[in-house]
């Protein structure tokens, strides 16, 4: 008996081998779909705008104001440090800080 289901590769495209050429192929195709973008390398540091003056537990949209930036775009930068919080509530000054370094800013409490 000689079933077309026991013959290797009966399941690979025509002109794949074996499951490596499958995925080799299909890198391939999605580098040509989707290009990196040319851009500076991930780990550049932004360029240093100055001091920014904040209270020790500013809120969302202080720091918002403060930055320039949507609240909401601020909320999204806390998320990524594992912080949750509303437009209204406060953020500590760790998280202020780590913030204000993203976009170019140094932060310091005011007294």
């Amino acid at each position: 008996m000689n079933f077309e289901h026991f013959e290797r590769g009966y399941l690979l495209p025509k002109g794949c081998k074996n499951l490596i050429d499958v995925i080799n192929i299909r890198g391939k195709l999605q580098a040509m779909a989707f290009p990196r973008p040319a851009s500076g390398p991930p780990d550049q540091l932004p360029q240093m705008k100055g001091d920014l003056l904040v209270p020790e537990h500013a809120t969302v949209r202080e720091l918002a104001a403060l930055l320039g930036k949507a609240p909401g775009k601020i909320i999204a930068d806390a998320m990524q440090l594992g912080v949750f919080a509303t437009v209204n509530q406060s953020l500590r000054f760790a998280t202020i800080s780590q913030i204000a370094s993203k976009y170019g800013y140094t932060a310091k409490k005011t007294a």
